[in-house]
């Protein structure tokens, strides 16, 4: 997965349209909104990764926001600004959606306990996507420092041909 790369004239909303394109494994952005593949005749309850953060997620997560000095959840309003949560919260979103229907009597205990909570945890973490976030305000993301790869080392890895 090729992630945006930030720059002067980069566009936010449009880079992260676009991860959740790649994260739908499609290539175009009208994936950012397409529903995930459900059985014939069974209808997605969210139409988007967006509808189900706001209409459902920050209804049922029941913790204390973190605020100052007090210990908490590290939330950010703009969690769609945060290309880790965004991926974080749309894979969530995917697995309820398979999870509800492909398990109707444990399917919504295994997605709080194998999908939820861990992404969750990750999201709010000291060192996760929103440690800099306060409830009330947003910090914009910094990525990863990275420097391009020697051709020399790229050359000594086993898919160096297929590059």
């Amino acid at each position: 997965m090729t992630l945006p790369q930030p720059g002067p004239a980069s566009d936010p909303i449009a880079d992260l349209g676009a991860l959740l394109g790649q994260l739908a494994g499609d290539q175009g952005e009208a994936a950012a909104a397409s529903p995930p593949a459900a059985p014939p005749g069974t209808e997605p309850v969210y139409r988007n990764v967006e509808e189900f953060v706001a209409t459902y997620l920050a209804h049922v997560v029941e913790r204390r926001l973190a605020a100052g000095p007090t210990s908490g959840l590290n939330w950010c309003p703009r969690w769609w600004a945060h290309p880790e949560a965004i991926s974080r919260l749309y894979a969530l979103w995917r697995a309820w959606e398979t999870l509800r229907v492909s398990d109707s009597q444990t399917g919504m205990s295994i997605w709080w306990r194998d999908h939820l909570d861990p992404h969750l945890a990750a999201l709010a973490a000291e060192y996760g996507p929103f440690n800099r976030c306060t409830p009330d305000k947003h910090t914009e993301p910094r990525p990863l420092p990275v420097e391009p790869v020697p051709p020399e080392v790229l050359a000594q890895l086993p898919d160096a041909n297929s590059l």
